[in-house]
């Protein structure tokens, strides 16, 4: 293309009259390069269109192709999903079943642990005691702040 667009280029700047039905009047050069460029434009308009076209063509294809595989492929990953969700249930559940002894093995004693602390506690007795220390460590500390009032305060 470049290559003729130089030749054209060239016979424009050599001043070239040629006119092969001597009928017209000779163009001038500067009105003969832009003839050849518009020429040289609209070729290039007019591929370009054709290209856009099959560009457009192609791409529908394309996706008419595609679209029933993509929902294909989605189906089988939802199936294979659901094997695969289905199948880990059944695994967990198994493994659920075949550790249950063990965990009540391990779990029993601190279960025989918690009940016997549970029976050996008199929550009466302990509520009794805790109540006792209570009042008796009030009594304290009044009798402590008594004695400090007295002893910052000597005129009373």
């Amino acid at each position: 293309m470049m290559k003729i667009l130089l030749v054209i280029a060239l016979v424009v700047c050599t001043g070239c009259q040629a006119n092969l039905f001597y009928a017209d009047e000779p163009k001038p050069p500067l009105e003969q390069l832009t003839d050849a460029f518009r020429s040289y434009f609209e070729q290039a308009r007019t591929r370009t269109s054709q290209m856009e076209q099959e560009i457009n063509q192609y791409t529908t294809n394309l996706r008419e192709k595609m679209d029933p595989l993509a929902k294909d492929l989605m189906t089988k990953i939802t199936e294979g999903a659901d094997v695969l969700k289905e199948r880990i249930e059944m695994e967990v559940s198994a493994a659920r079943c075949a550790l249950k002894p063990y965990i009540e093995y391990v779990t029993s004693p601190f279960e025989k642990g918690a009940d016997y602390i549970r029976e050996s506690l008199d929550l009466k007795d302990l509520k009794a005691t805790v109540l006792q220390k209570g009042e008796e460590l009030r009594e304290r500390l009044e009798q402590g702040v008594k004695e400090l009032q007295a002893k910052l305060d000597p005129s009373t």
